[in-house]
């Protein structure tokens, strides 16, 4: 019975904790307006997130370079889909912020 209890126990936590790290960086990606852009899988003015984990998954240095990409904006990688609309600059963004947004993105299947 100790077992079971104590199971229970763990998978009640299990249930109902969320992911502090998941929470942290929606809530990042909320905070600097990336929805407004793109959503996770149906291309809104920017590619969807899913597309650009289809596009640099497995590459070597994705993430750095998307988080740069992130911080400084850019165009021209994407202009079939955005019609040449650039992504705007997000410079008050940690390098390290815009990492973990980068290897969020590149983890949706």
């Amino acid at each position: 019975m100790k077992i079971f209890n104590v199971s229970l126990g763990v998978v009640a936590v299990l249930a109902f904790a969320s992911p502090s790290w998941a929470t942290d960086i929606k809530a990042l990606i909320n905070e600097q307006g990336c929805f407004a852009c793109h959503s996770m899988d149906q291309k809104m003015v920017g590619p969807s997130f899913k597309m650009v984990a289809d596009r640099y998954r497995g590459q070597k240095g994705a993430d750095e370079m998307l988080a740069k990409k992130i911080i400084a904006g850019g165009s021209g990688h994407w202009d079939k889909i955005t019609g040449g609309i650039m992504m705007p600059p997000h410079p008050g963004m940690s390098m390290d912020q815009a990492k973990k947004v980068a290897e969020w993105v590149l983890s949706i299947k």
